[in-house]
């Protein structure tokens, strides 16, 4: 009868340390799902300063364009270049 016991603990230690494995497995995925949240949560807050970054690039091509169209100085040429090349870092900035 003392055999039968043991093994009956014995498997019950076993089933206890596979529930506890589990717990450990389950905790870990749903602090995995919370990180993916997280990130997905700054994703989109990044792709909001993207698209206003493009939003405000597009105005400025736009109206550097409408300039162009009237000719203009040497240095007016070169004042839409200088401001095309810093709405460009400003978007590299950005991303």
């Amino acid at each position: 009868m003392g055999f039968i016991n043991f093994h009956i603990n014995s498997d019950t230690t076993k089933l206890n340390l596979m529930i506890l494995n589990q717990k450990k497995i389950m905790a870990t995925l749903q602090e995995l799902s919370a990180k993916v949240d997280e990130l997905q949560v700054k994703l989109d807050a990044e792709q909001v300063q993207i698209a206003a970054a493009l939003a405000t690039l597009q105005q400025t091509v736009e109206t550097l364009t409408a300039q162009l169209a009237d000719g203009g100085t040497a240095e007016e040429r070169q004042a839409v270049l200088d401001k095309i090349n810093s709405a460009i870092t400003d978007l590299e900035g950005t991303v």
